[in-house]
């Protein structure tokens, strides 16, 4: 009875430790003045050392500026909040502490504003903002000088990087970090960054360095005895055992891995291990258990809005239920295209450029200081000074001479390439019609309607922007507009129209300009990314863009019939890159 009493206090203390957070963030939000939000504030951290959230007491004196309490109090929230897998909540606790984050703040604290910002943004899948926020942090961390901070910010990086496609730009990020991190005894710290390490190498397809890293990782967690960390560590060692086709062994760490995840609450790992078992058992033939995984996965991932992981569980419940269960197949089918479409915007590629141009110009900065004082310390005589100084000014003027060459010659050949891009549209754009199957039954409005239409979505597609939304817009309708005479002329969603016509276009530019690069035919068919670029294709036509180029597979060159349903043809590989980082 005792017993039964005390495990019924212990469970309802836990259930009303969100309850508690709530109140409190209400009642601090509510206090206008100072006064008033310095003894909310001492109470709320006086209710996390009860909890066991801090470990040592933490008290704000009258006397304290009310910015810095405002951004502990805004901060510890945001952070409770991401580790209970709440990621929005996070952020807006995130967004109060960074208005707060003035000059009274110090610069560790804005630091780890941001740093949680850009975590809980990349749970989210929003990786420009997420990219926008560890860019501040990173400034932050770099003026600090502070080796275990900046290990981890460039960590978060990476993994931006890696979730957004470019894995080999991340490499320079990680291996700084991990050079940071050897300057410590942080073996937490480091763990994880052998596990980005190894999720990175995954991605750039060297499976071997990916294990090596997994298996560092793992063993430092089973070393320090965090069953919790031990099972992401599994994770990320089946993930690179996937990778290099050992499926027996990824599967075993899967088994190992799931029940340390699920008994420590880790749902996001929890989901990308389902995810990977889903793709094992998909690739085996094993339809009905694989369809089990990947809806646990996609129910995880969908209550903690993590678009991008949920993409994936939605496209593997398509593959494996559209012949048993064709309706359900397209309603996943359906979500997972309005996911993909939500996730990668322009403004993650220039949020990534930014990063990178603040670290060269970090690295250029130091190489220049450094520079300066060998120059200084070799210097001999005023003489010598002057004769290289006259040689640089000659150097400086031939590369100049030469620059304004090279300049001229890139800007004659970006104008030509212009001139040619204009011309492949304009073939295409008459093939686009001209290979529509019901064309003849066209009324001449019909005809001009389409022709109108296919241009719009080709400028479109060119500036990056192919989405039914923005086409409207270009037309001067609206999309319900643009779906009912879509519906009229050919029967047919623009939605599906829109996937035709980038297809189509892939497909004449590939067969006809073989010095052009699937990459740059991925970016003229408005995608940024080109693992979604070859998923769709493939989808589409059931083989890859390579193989049409290179003509290693039957393929059939009659223009596709448009169709609602992708194409169901050949499976892509099954080890994929894990979704994600996930610590």
């Amino acid at each position: 009875m005792f017993f039964a009493l005390l495990t019924s206090l212990i469970s309802w203390a836990q259930n009303d430790i969100p309850s508690r957070m709530e109140r409190y963030a209400g009642r601090y939000a509510q206090a206008a003045k100072a006064s008033d939000r310095i003894p909310l504030a001492n109470d709320f951290f006086a209710y996390l050392l009860q909890i066991d959230y801090i470990d040592e007491p933490v008290a704000f004196p009258a006397s304290a500026h009310i910015d810095s309490v405002d951004v502990n109090v805004w901060y510890y929230l945001a952070e409770w909040y991401y580790g209970e897998g709440e990621y929005p909540k996070a952020v807006d606790y995130c967004l109060l502490a960074a208005e707060r984050c003035t000059d009274k703040v110090d610069e560790n604290s804005k630091g780890d504003v941001y740093s949680l910002l850009g975590a809980a943004y990349f749970r989210l899948s929003e990786f420009d903002k997420a990219a926008d926020a560890l860019n501040v942090c990173y400034e932050i961390d770099s003026r600090g000088g502070n080796p275990d901070q900046l290990s981890s910010t460039l960590n978060n990086i990476a993994s931006v990087l890696i979730a957004a496609g470019k894995p080999q730009e991340a490499e320079k990020y990680i291996l700084e970090a991990i050079a940071a991190n050897s300057l410590t005894n942080n073996l937490v710290r480091r763990a994880v960054l052998f596990g980005t390490a190894s999720e990175m190498y995954k991605a750039m397809d060297q499976g071997e360095q990916s294990l090596v890293y997994a298996r560092r990782a793992l063993d430092i967690e089973r070393q320090r005895g965090d069953s919790a960390k031990t099972g992401v560590r599994l994770s990320q060692v089946a993930n690179a055992e996937l990778g290099m086709a050992r499926i027996k062994d990824a599967k075993r760490s899967l088994e190992e891995a799931m029940p340390l995840l699920e008994a420590s609450g880790n749902r996001h790992s929890l989901g990308i291990c389902l995810n990977q078992m889903g793709d094992i058992l998909a690739a085996e033939g094993e339809d009905d258990e694989a369809a089990d995984y990947y809806r646990r996965a996609a129910e995880l991932f969908f209550a903690q809005r993590d678009m991008y992981n949920e993409r994936h569980a939605r496209e593997g419940l398509y593959k494996v239920l559209k012949t048993s269960a064709p309706d359900e197949a397209m309603l996943h089918l359906e979500r997972a295209t309005r996911l993909r479409d939500s996730i990668y915007q322009k403004e993650t590629a220039e949020a990534i450029s930014r990063y990178n141009a603040i670290y060269h110009n970090d690295l250029l900065q130091q190489e220049s200081e450094r520079a300066q004082r060998q120059k200084q310390a070799f210097l001999i005589t005023a003489a010598v000074l002057a004769v290289i100084t006259a040689v640089l000014c000659i150097g400086a003027w031939i590369t100049y001479r030469r620059s304004r060459r090279k300049a001229e010659d890139y800007e004659q050949g970006i104008h030509s390439l212009q001139h040619r891009y204009e011309e492949i549209s304009r073939q295409y754009r008459n093939l686009a019609i001209e290979s529509l199957p019901n064309r003849t039954n066209l009324t001449d409005d019909d005809k001009a309607f389409l022709a109108e239409l296919t241009a719009k979505i080709d400028e479109e597609m060119e500036k990056g922007n192919a989405d039914v939304e923005s086409i409207a817009r270009r037309m001067h309708i609206s999309p319900r507009t643009l779906q009912r005479r879509m519906n009229q002329t050919l029967s047919l969603s623009p939605q599906a129209y829109l996937t035709q016509v980038r297809m189509q276009k892939a497909r004449f530019l590939l067969l006809n300009y073989r010095d052009i690069t699937i990459n740059e035919v991925a970016e003229k068919c408005g995608y940024t990314l080109m693992t979604n670029f070859t998923r769709a294709f493939v989808r589409f036509y059931g083989f890859k863009p390579s193989e049409l180029r290179l003509q290693k597979t039957n393929i059939d060159f009659t223009p596709p019939t448009i169709c609602e349903e992708p194409h169901s043809g050949q499976k892509p590989d099954f080890a994929n890159p894990i979704d994600g980082a996930h610590e």
